[in-house]
């Protein structure tokens, strides 16, 4: 037979359980708030060396902030035309690889297309097709200190029958 002092004791057993159950999400989120601070502390205390940091090509520096707006290479613009498959290489059922440097002017537009490399079929038709495409190409213009520049970059271009 249970006693009137049973009884209260259960409900302060219920009480004291729900009250240690906040105090111990109270706990962990101190801990979690202590741990969050003191990785912030550990990664302002040690920054990333300028070598784990991802290099840009053509002398640009290695810090992406600085390359987002000073410093950063030419970008093509979308809608650039695709190079056409020369109708003579069609039909001579040959394929081939070409690499035109493009010289990027301030403005964005090719100042000069040159064929650099050249690969399977040394057919001159892919490597005008590539050309004529190439001069129609539109780009952001690199950037240098804040200033558009001119600049070269380097087309892959790939002639595959499908």
């Amino acid at each position: 037979m249970a006693t009137y002092f049973d009884t209260g004791r259960a409900g302060l057993r219920a009480a004291l359980s729900r009250h240690a159950l906040a105090l111990r999400a109270v706990m962990l989120g101190l801990a979690l708030l202590a741990a969050a601070l003191a990785w912030l502390a550990l990664r302002e205390a040690n920054p990333v060396a300028a070598g784990d940091q991802p290099q840009y090509y053509d002398g640009l520096p290695a810090s992406p902030s600085a390359a987002l707006e000073t410093d950063r290479p030419p970008r093509p613009l979308a809608g650039n035309p695709v190079p056409s498959y020369p109708r003579s290489a069609l039909r001579n059922g040959s394929e081939g690889d070409v690499v035109v440097a493009i010289i990027v002017g301030s403005d964005g537009r090719p100042v000069d297309v040159q064929v650099v490399a050249r690969g399977g079929s040394e057919d001159p038709a892919f490597d005008r097709a590539a050309m004529a495409a190439a001069r129609q190409w539109r780009f952001e213009p690199a950037m240098r200190d804040g200033q558009a520049v001119p600049s070269t970059v380097h087309l892959p271009v790939e002639f595959r029958r499908e």
